[in-house]
């Protein structure tokens, strides 16, 4: 009877411990994986990922991936991967959130354009939040961390703001902006004419027509933004992104900054061109009283994976936050 129990006991560990998802830091490309059945959940319509930490009990931190351009679409396990050991370090399970159209492998291009919205994506990671509050792992002490890069900074803002009563501390790598998704897309665009890259339809943006015309001036801009704003169709594009998108990131709702109420760290570069929407956000939070942290990088652009320096920083302050609440 004893040999019986012991053994039922390792089926248990290994069911839960020996096939689990891997961490793993991509550089240009992103391999293929299989992902381990036993990690792959669903609320409603939703899926998503899930790693526990090998421990009695523990927080969940959800991870927030940036965003994604039809030709570049991608599953969010590598995104999960690649954070997942510095999560599983500090005792935390890790959840990452799959976006419509999206299974593992499977990519259905034409579904996920139709439904990729910054409020699409805040919906479902709300769905996946209120099935883990319904029905809660084993273990889970019933506490969030939140971490966003850029398109996830807006989503982990909101999912602060709303599970502020749950929430033990945020960080937000180059995502969080005081300023309007028309007026940092005015930035970034002015930064684009700088540098003239190859645009989406495959010739350098000042000889463009089509992607150059909107940005002749502000004025042009705007006009062309409100006409966005009229025809939000997901079959007709600017710079790489639905109509239907830009329609929805220009109404997607700013922070309300006194519902931060945890320790919040704020990561931008001095580089990127949101940096003065960066900075606002921090005035205007810390006027409102909220525990800001502001790492304001010299020298770094958009894109934190290139700082491993910055990363392990970040982890850093998020360990000294999750030590300060065990000794309260």
């Amino acid at each position: 009877m004893k040999m019986r129990c012991l053994f039922i006991s390792l089926m248990f560990v290994y069911a839960c411990h020996g096939d689990e998802i891997t961490p793993y830091k991509f550089t240009d490309s992103f391999p293929d994986y299989e992902i381990p059945a036993t990690s792959r959940y669903q609320a409603a319509d939703v899926i998503y990922y899930f790693s526990p930490p090998k421990a009695d009990t523990y927080p969940i931190a959800i991870v927030c991936g940036g965003s994604s351009r039809e030709g570049d679409i991608h599953s969010i396990i590598h995104f999960h991967r690649y954070f997942l050991k510095e999560f599983l370090d500090l005792f935390a399970g890790v959840i990452t959130v799959e976006q419509r159209g999206i299974d593992g492998n499977r990519v259905d291009v034409k579904e996920f354009m139709e439904h990729y919205t910054r409020s699409n994506r805040l919906k479902s990671h709300q769905v996946v939040i209120e099935s883990l509050k319904a029905n809660p792992p084993i273990g889970w002490n019933g506490k969030f961390l939140f971490l966003g890069v850029s398109e996830g900074g807006p989503l982990v803002n909101s999912l602060t703001a709303q599970y502020g009563d749950s929430t033990l501390a945020t960080i937000n790598w180059s995502g969080a902006g005081d300023y309007s998704w028309r007026e940092e897309l005015w930035f970034f665009l002015q930064k684009l004419r700088i540098d003239n890259p190859e645009c989406p339809h495959q010739v350098k943006l000042g000889d463009c027509d089509v992607c150059l015309e909107p940005i002749i001036s502000e004025d042009r801009y705007d006009a062309f933004m409100d006409a966005i704003m009229l025809d939000p169709t997901a079959v007709r594009y600017f710079l790489g992104m639905t109509y239907k998108y830009h329609a929805d990131a220009m109404l997607y709702p700013k922070v309300d900054y006194k519902k931060i109420r945890t320790p919040f760290l704020v990561v931008a570069g001095t580089e990127d061109t949101m940096i003065q929407s960066s900075d606002a956000f921090v005035e205007k939070a810390k006027n409102s009283g909220a525990d800001i942290t502001y790492m304001r990088v010299e020298g770094m652009d958009h894109y934190v994976r290139k700082r491993p320096d910055v990363i392990d920083q970040s982890f850093r302050w998020l360990r000294s936050q999750l030590e300060n609440v065990s000794l309260n």
